[in-house]
């Protein structure tokens, strides 16, 4: 057998394979692209954080989005009373409207609870009633 047909060497059981570049490139370079791989990484996670602070802060105007839902249904009583105090609109869209901001706001709140970045807390949770 020569040399460049010898298997590559396995990882002894319970330590995890080593990466590809490290397996296939020099040292000098092999050590360059794990340095842009947790460059790349740092970014990803900077934007993750970022991006969920800012959805945080957006998500007391969800909250506001489900009083405007109840204020709705009242307004859908009116105008099936009086259809010409909405301009053309029928009653029905004033409900689905209604509808609409609750599963919205609802949908908010679950997928920011799936966005959370592990170990981030929401940092505006202090200004907000218990």
């Amino acid at each position: 057998m020569t040399t460049d047909r010898l298997p590559t060497p396995k990882a002894p059981a319970g330590e995890p394979d080593a990466s590809a570049p490290r397996r296939s490139l020099p040292r000098p370079l092999a050590l360059d692209f794990t340095l842009l791989e947790w460059i790349g990484r740092g970014a990803v996670y900077c934007l993750w954080y970022l991006a969920f602070y800012v959805l945080c802060l957006l998500r007391p105007f969800t909250g506001l989005m489900a009083v405007a839902a109840i204020v709705m249904l009242p307004m859908a009583l009116v105008v099936y009373a009086h259809p010409d105090a909405a301009r053309g609109m029928r009653f029905w869209s004033f409900g689905l409207m209604a509808i609409g901001l609750v599963a919205f706001a609802l949908a908010y709140a679950l997928f920011l609870d799936w966005f959370t970045p592990p170990g981030a807390v929401d940092p505006f949770e202090m200004f907000r009633k218990r």
